[in-house]
């Protein structure tokens, strides 16, 4: 005998209703009979008498046929195509009717009064490939360099093949979102026609949806990109219900690797990235049917190439290198190779980064809004003298050994070879 699950009781109740007798319909499924004769007794329908009860709307029909009619609810307006929340109606019994009863017994008594509200359907749309991507926020606490800190990541997703890939950053400004839409292109292998996102300060200046006005620097960045802005509905999480779905599932997918400390932001991407391709690997694609690595490979060659443009920056100044090879940044000093000493360079600061730039060549890249106010990298003070500029005194054993705290590596002192005797001859004048 097969085990009775619930389709079964479904298909019983429907045959029996067609004059098929219990003993058929139960040879037929497979299954006990008499645990058959059971379920369908306990699945019929049987009247508890909560329907007849008291309401706390009793006697007062009038005053929420009023309310519904003021508000041009769908339940009592024949023009109207919408219902009013249970929610706001609730509120207004309560402020100018005093209503004492319960939001529940509101919400009973529309329903029993009107029925149901009909359920919205859904369409479900399936892009060609390189035509979307959906774009979105999400954080989490996270530990970096053992200092607890909240991390946020721009997730992305190609609405053809399902391909996922996350950007962490501990900021969400303006060139953080830039910085990561540049990143997510990356790891795209190109750019698609339109971006489709929230209403952010970062994205939306004024507006929203159809009607959004696009924030001044991001629609700039957008153009020189070669994509489109798509803003959301307000409140419309089904505009982008790819990327939503991608949040849930991700923070599944890489839970482990997002709560795990990390020694620095590199690292975690580092590890995001191989998840990203392991599950590419695991899941399938609807469109294609194939994984959505294979998937991904097909859409590359849709996606335009990739914008041959600088690394994001909201911040540039040019500084003159001291002669301790240092040049100042937002309340902080960062090294420079010391052949650039006494020469101008200019200092950029990026999403995570404060480059340093001299003729037109990246010279140093160290972490920006740092704790520390002094961000040094020793390998800036090594090397040969220029013509302009002598090379730092080389550091010794001693002073290597302690930069590298290890004191205990340093080599033991010489054991006395010559006695004290002898210094004091020494001293008297007399020869030993």
């Amino acid at each position: 005998m097969a085990k009775l699950r619930r389709d079964h009781v479904m298909i019983a109740r429907e045959m029996v209703t067609r004059d098929v007798s219990v003993r058929e319909t139960a040879a037929h499924l497979g299954v006990d009979e008499s645990t058959l004769r059971y379920h369908l007794a306990r699945a019929a329908p049987v009247a508890d008498g909560r329907a007849d009860r008291a309401s706390a709307l009793d006697g007062w029909e009038d005053r929420v046929a009023g309310v519904l009619t003021r508000l041009g609810d769908a339940r009592v307006t024949p023009d109207a195509t919408t219902r009013c929340p249970t929610r706001v109606v609730f509120d207004i019994l309560q402020r100018e009717h005093r209503f004492g009863g319960s939001y529940q017994a509101v919400r009973r008594y529309l329903r029993r009064t009107f029925g149901a509200p009909p359920v919205q359907a859904v369409r479900r749309v399936e892009l060609p490939p390189g035509v979307q991507a959906q774009h979105d926020w999400f954080d989490w606490p996270g530990v970096i360099a053992g200092q607890p800190c909240a991390l946020h990541g721009l997730i992305g997703t190609l609405a053809f093949s399902r391909a996922t890939f996350v950007w962490v950053s501990p900021t969400m400004t303006q060139v953080a979102w830039q910085t990561g839409h540049l990143a997510l292109f990356g790891r795209y292998g190109g750019v698609p026609l339109w971006v489709r996102h929230d209403n952010l300060a970062t994205a939306v200046a004024a507006g929203a949806g159809p009607t959004a006005v696009f924030n001044r620097a991001f629609a700039v960045f957008a153009t020189t990109c070669g994509f489109q802005l798509d803003a959301c509905r307000p409140a419309t999480g089904s505009d982008k219900g790819k990327v939503e779905r991608q949040v849930r599932t991700d923070r599944g997918a890489f839970y482990d690797v997002l709560v795990q400390p990390w020694g620095s932001l590199d690292a975690l991407q580092t590890a995001l990235d191989e998840r990203a391709a392991q599950v590419q690997q695991r899941l399938r694609c609807p469109s294609t049917g194939t994984t959505v690595a294979e998937a991904l490979a097909q859409e590359r060659a849709a996606l335009r190439p990739l914008p041959a443009i600088h690394e994001p920056f909201d911040c540039v100044v040019a500084r003159r290198v001291s002669r301790d090879c240092l040049v100042s940044f937002e309340g902080r000093r960062y090294s420079v190779p010391f052949a650039w000493v006494g020469r101008l360079v200019e200092v950029r600061g990026t999403a995570r980064h404060v480059v340093v730039y001299g003729d037109g060549a990246e010279l140093a890249r160290h972490p920006r809004h740092t704790a520390q106010r002094l961000v040094l990298t020793p390998a800036h003070y090594d090397g040969p003298s220029t013509p302009a500029v002598l090379a730092p005194t080389p550091l010794g054993v001693r002073a290597r050994a302690q930069l590298a705290a290890q004191v205990a590596a340093l080599p033991a002192p010489s054991t006395l070879t010559r006695p004290l005797a002898a210094y004091l001859t020494l001293l008297e004048g007399v020869a030993p």
